[in-house]
């Protein structure tokens, strides 16, 4: 089963652990696909006095970068109220989801599964259907429709150059958090 350090060891295999620039990717990333907005948000929440530069971005060692997407990951977690989730397979998918796409597409993506409407925002609608008594079946089915709702987008979104490259690796990057067990 998935866990917060499994997620963070996953960053690194599925963004990379080399700094790498266009047009391999859409824009300069760091090791685990820090993005130069990011550290600047990480400089500034540590209230480091400073601009974070490609060469900042170049630097980073593994354990800097491993320390970054961690705090980075709280905070996606808690911005896009993820606590209100309380099984623990569809939370972690939520938050990768969130790492790699942004938070308010994967909430707008967990809201339609919900059939409610989308607001990109954990309201109070999707708070409370979340919240309601559950067996723990019933997880496992809208973990899984989740997925299938992830696969739907990525599909959708790599139809037509020049997005086409990307969709086995977003493809098998979902496919990582099935629970489906096949021999």
């Amino acid at each position: 089963m998935k866990t917060l350090d499994s997620i963070i060891d996953d960053v690194f295999i599925k963004e990379g652990d080399i700094y790498s620039e266009p047009p391999k990717n859409d824009q300069p990333t760091a090791r685990g696909g820090i993005t130069l907005p990011a550290l600047q948000r990480f400089y500034s929440a540590m209230e480091l006095p400073r601009r974070a530069t490609i060469l900042d971005l170049k630097g980073l060692t593994h354990e800097e970068a491993r320390a970054i997407v961690r705090w980075l990951l709280e905070q996606i977690s808690q911005e896009m109220g993820l606590d209100a989730i309380p099984y623990q397979p569809l939370r972690l998918f939520m938050l990768d989801f969130g790492y790699n796409s942004g938070g308010a597409l994967a909430i707008r993506w967990l809201q339609r599964v919900l059939g409610v409407t989308r607001t990109g925002n954990m309201d109070l609608l999707t708070r409370s259907l979340l919240s309601m008594p559950a067996e723990a079946k019933q997880w496992r089915y809208m973990h899984l429709a989740c997925l299938y709702a992830r696969l739907e987008m990525v599909d959708r979104w790599t139809d037509a150059p020049p997005n086409k490259k990307y969709e086995e690796g977003l493809e098998n990057r979902i496919h990582t958090f099935s629970l489906l067990r096949v021999p």
